[in-house]
C-alpha cells in the first residue's frame, strides 16, 4: 500500500524507537516537529507516534497542542475534551511537567476559567522567565478579567523576548481596547507582515485585523483584509462570517446570507445561526427564519446539557431577539464570573436593558465605555440604554459617536440609530459627527 510522504515517515519514525519503544529518535522527531503538516495531518503523526511510545511526554504533549490547534480551526470543544485527556494523564505521571502545566493553562483558557490561566501561566513565568507564550497566556488571561494594565505588562514582557505575530497582535488587541484605535491598527499590520507557518493563526489575525479596520470606518481596507485571510485558509468560517456582516451592514444582503450560510456549514455558531434567523426574516422566508431560531435554542440546551454556566454570545442573541431574557440574564451573569472584560460588560448591559433592570444596565455600559474602545456597538447600545433611561441627549451623542465610527456599522442597529437620531428632531448633517 502507498502512503503519502508524511505518512510514510511517520510510520518510519516507529522502527527508529529505542529498544525499550517508550522513546521516539531524537532525529526523527525533529524530522516530524519541521515537517509543514496541517492540523488533521499533525494529530493523525502524534496519535501514531503515541501508540508505539505511550509513555513518551513529548508526542503527547504535540497530540495535545495539535487537537488544540483543531479545535481554534473548527471551534469543535471534542478537541478540547481530548486535549485535556492527555494533559491529565502527563500531569498524573509528573504533577510538575511544564509541558504539561503550559497546556492546562491554555485549556483553563479555552474553557474561559481565566482566574485558573492566570494562575498557572504567572507560575510558568517564575519559573521560566523567558518563555514568551507563557506570558502570552498571561496577558490573555489579565485581559480577559478585565486587568488590563497587568495585561499590558505581560505583553510587553513578551515582545521584548519574541517580537513576532503572537506579540503584535496582542499589543494591538491592548491598544484597541483603551481607545487607541490608530494604534491597534499599526500594530495589527506588523503582525500581518510578520505573518506565521500556521495558515489559521494568520488567518485569525487578518480577520481582527479587517474587524478593527471596519469598526472604524475602512471598510475597502476591511474587505480586502478578509478576502486575505479566505486566500490564506480556504473556508474559514470566522473570515466567511465577518465578510456576511459587512455585507449586511453595507445592505448587499444576498451575498451575506451566503456568508453566514457557509460560515454555519462549518460551525454552527448561535450568532451565525442569529444573523440568519434576521436576513431570512427580512427577506419574508420565515421557515428558514424559524429554523435557525429552533437552531440557536438547540445550542443552549446542548451547553446546559454540558454544563455551561456563561455565554456572552448566546446571551447576546436572546438579547438581540428579545425572548428567553431569564435565561440570557444567567448566561451573561455566570460568563462575568470570570471575565470581567469591557466585551462582557457590554454584553450584560443590553440583556439587562431587555430584562428591564434599567440602573442596572447603565451601570453595566458605563462600565464598557471606561476606556474608549472604539467599538461602534458600544456606543449603540449605550445610547439606546441612555436614551430608554430619560437621558436623551447623552443618548444621542453615543449613537452619532457610534456613526461616526462607521456609518454602516451593522445591520439593522446602524439604520436603527439613525431612526432613533431623526426621530428626536436631528437632521441628516446633524446625525453623523466627524
Amino acid at each position: 500500500m502507498k502512503h503519502p510522504v508524511w505518512i510514510t515517515w511517520v510510520l518510519c519514525a516507529a522502527a527508529l524507537q529505542t529498544a525499550g519503544g517508550q522513546e521516539i529518535s531524537a532525529a526523527r522527531w525533529r524530522e516530524v516537529q519541521a515537517a509543514h503538516l496541517n492540523a488533521d495531518q499533525r494529530i493523525a503523526a502524534y496519535e501514531k507516534l503515541l501508540q508505539d511510545a505511550p509513555g513518551d511526554p513529548k508526542v503527547a504533549g504535540a497530540l495535545a497542542s495539535a487537537f488544540l490547534q483543531k479545535l481554534r480551526e473548527t471551534t469543535d470543544f471534542a478537541y478540547l475534551n481530548r486535549a485535556a485527556a492527555l494533559v491529565d494523564r502527563m500531569l498524573t505521571a509528573d504533577p510538575k511537567s511544564y509541558d504539561g502545566t503550559r497546556l492546562s493553562a491554555e485549556i483553563a483558557t479555552h474553557r474561559h476559567n481565566f482566574p485558573l490561566a492566570a494562575e498557572l501561566a504567572a507560575g510558568l513565568s517564575e519559573r521560566n522567565p523567558s518563555d514568551a507564550g507563557a506570558l502570552g497566556l498571561l496577558g490573555d488571561s489579565r485581559m480577559e478579567m478585565g486587568q488590563y494594565a497587568a495585561g499590558l505588562e505581560a505583553y510587553r514582557r513578551m515582545l521584548t523576548l519574541s517580537p513576532n505575530l503572537s506579540s503584535y497582535n496582542r499589543m494591538a488587541y491592548h491598544a484597541f481596547i483603551t481607545g487607541n484605535g490608530d494604534q491597534a491598527l499599526a500594530w495589527m499590520q506588523a503582525a500581518v507582515k510578520a505573518g506565521s507557518a500556521t495558515p489559521e493563526n494568520l488567518a485569525w489575525c487578518l480577520v481582527e485585523f479587517g474587524d478593527m479596520l471596519f469598526k472604524t470606518g475602512r471598510a475597502a481596507d476591511a474587505r480586502a483584509a478578509y478576502e486575505q485571510a479566505l486566500a490564506v485558509m480556504p473556508g474559514y468560517h470566522r473570515a466567511l462570517a465577518a465578510q456576511g456582516r459587512q455585507y449586511a451592514a453595507e445592505g448587499e444582503f444576498a451575498k451575506a446570507v451566503a456568508g453566514f450560510q457557509q460560515a454555519q456549514a462549518v460551525i454552527p455558531l448561535p450568532d451565525y445561526a442569529a444573523a440568519l434567523e434576521m436576513l431570512y426574516a427580512r427577506a419574508g422566508n420565515t421557515a428558514a427564519a424559524e429554523k435557525q431560531r429552533r437552531l440557536i435554542d438547540v445550542v443552549d440546551r446542548l451547553g446546559k446539557a454540558n454544563g455551561e454556566k456563561g455565554n456572552r454570545m448566546l446571551a447576546m442573541v436572546y438579547a438581540d431577539e428579545n425572548r428567553n431574557l431569564e435565561r440570557a440574564l444567567e448566561l451573561a451573569r455566570a460568563e462575568l464570573e470570570t471575565r470581567r472584560d469591557v466585551y462582557t460588560y457590554d454584553a450584560l448591559s443590553w440583556v439587562l436593558l431587555r430584562a428591564g433592570r434599567q440602573q442596572e444596565a447603565e451601570e453595566a455600559s458605563a462600565k464598557a465605555l471606561e476606556f474608549g474602545t472604539p467599538e461602534p456597538m458600544f456606543h449603540y447600545h449605550a445610547g439606546v440604554i441612555a436614551m430608554t433611561g430619560g437621558h436623551g441627549a447623552r443618548g444621542r451623542e453615543l449613537l452619532r459617536q457610534a456613526l461616526a465610527l462607521n456609518p454602516a456599522f451593522a445591520f439593522p442597529q446602524a439604520e436603527d440609530a439613525r431612526r432613533r437620531l431623526l426621530a428626536a428632531g436631528a437632521t441628516n448633517a446633524q446625525i453623523v459627527i466627524h
